[in-house]
């Protein structure tokens, strides 16, 4: 698992849900570029992509960010909150640039 400690890793900049989702995806994206899940019967995905699209029917730009991360069976009795059974993609360490502002 890629292990972060809230206090130090994630830079202090962050100060709301939406820029810690797209931290997040660009961060897991980065380390994990070419790991792959099995979605579907003949369809595989990679489990993390993030990137920053200009849209031209509205002139923004958008981070686009989608993930594919295996859950504990245990979810379904567990009593915990979800988010407690998500499983590791890789123990790839947080890279420097992602702890900075």
């Amino acid at each position: 698992m890629t292990a972060i400690n809230l206090t130090t890793d994630i830079p202090s900049q962050i100060n709301t849900l939406e820029k810690l989702y797209v931290w997040a995806g660009l961060a897991l994206a980065n380390i994990n570029p070419s790991l792959t899940a099995i979605e579907g019967v003949g369809y595989t995905e990679r489990c993390a992509q993030a990137g920053i699209f200009y849209v031209a029917a509205d002139n923004k730009y958008r981070a686009l960010i989608r993930g594919s991360v295996q859950m504990s069976p245990d979810y379904l009795a567990g009593g915990a909150k979800q988010w407690t059974f998500a499983q590791e993609l890789s123990n790839t360490a947080l890279p420097a640039i992602f702890k900075a502002n």
